[in-house]
């Protein structure tokens, strides 16, 4: 684990939790920037300045982002929040970049889940074939389905991709819980929860938050149109283990 050193954005100061390797680094960090201020409004690129990682530079990978849009209409509020991928690459051992997308500029708090692996460019190391463990979304009474859940477990990461496909009408404006077996329960990651079509923001997903602690996948409300067909809600993350 570490902190940022510094950044050009006005985000503060910013921790990790890491693991690293000398031919890729798994980080996760959760944090937020101000769209209003002068420090991201002078920015190109978004850059965290870090101590030494394990690599010089690495291949852009995708990193999930949201902001929260509520509006308030005579009767009810509609949830409209929103969200989209954006670059992220390692410039060289001190610098993490940032893909600096104004279309985001539409709210004044960007919410930014770091939770991937950056592959080093240009290592002259092989690949490793690494295996799938299976592991299932269990409930006493069961109300979410899921498809292509895709888990890979090493002694000091996690990865984990799933996707909700559909929820019995009872459940779909409840809270859900379900305990992911099989998944190590040695980490706690607030994740980006993407699916929906987004009525509000039509050029972005919707995008709720959901957690992840002691193995126990939870979520508590989602976005209006997240059952729309072609927008299943999914879960995308590299996590780092504890202890690690």
């Amino acid at each position: 684990m570490f902190n940022s050193i510094s950044n050009n954005f006005g985000a503060g100061v910013i921790q990790f939790k890491d693991y690293q390797e000398e031919n890729y680094v798994v980080l996760n960090a959760k944090f937020t920037y101000d769209t209003t201020s002068p420090e991201y409004q002078a920015a190109d690129v978004l850059e965290i300045k870090v101590p030494d990682l394990s690599i010089n530079r690495s291949a852009e990978t995708g990193v999930l982002v949201r902001f929260v849009d509520r509006r308030q209409y005579s009767s009810y509020t509609m949830n409209y929040d929103g969200g989209t991928v954006i670059r992220s690459w390692i410039k060289d051992k001190n610098t993490i970049c940032l893909e600096k997308l104004a279309t985001l500029e539409r709210a004044e708090e960007i919410i930014v889940y770091i939770q991937a692996m950056y592959v080093g460019k240009h290592k002259k190391t092989n690949a490793d074939m690494l295996t799938k463990t299976y592991v299932s979304f269990t409930q006493p009474t069961k109300y979410l389905y899921t498809s292509d859940v895709v888990c890979v477990i090493t002694e000091h990461w996690v990865f984990l991709h799933a996707e909700i496909t559909s929820v019995s009408y009872a459940y779909r404006d409840l809270p859900w819980e379900a305990t992911i077996q099989g998944l190590p329960t040695d980490f706690a990651l607030d994740i980006p929860f993407p699916g929906g079509y987004n009525q509000g923001n039509e050029d972005m997903d919707g995008m709720a938050e959901a957690r992840i602690e002691n193995g126990v996948f939870t979520n508590e409300e989602r976005v209006s149109g997240w059952g729309s067909t072609g927008h299943d809600a999914f879960i995308f993350l590299f996590a780092v283990r504890d202890g690690e």
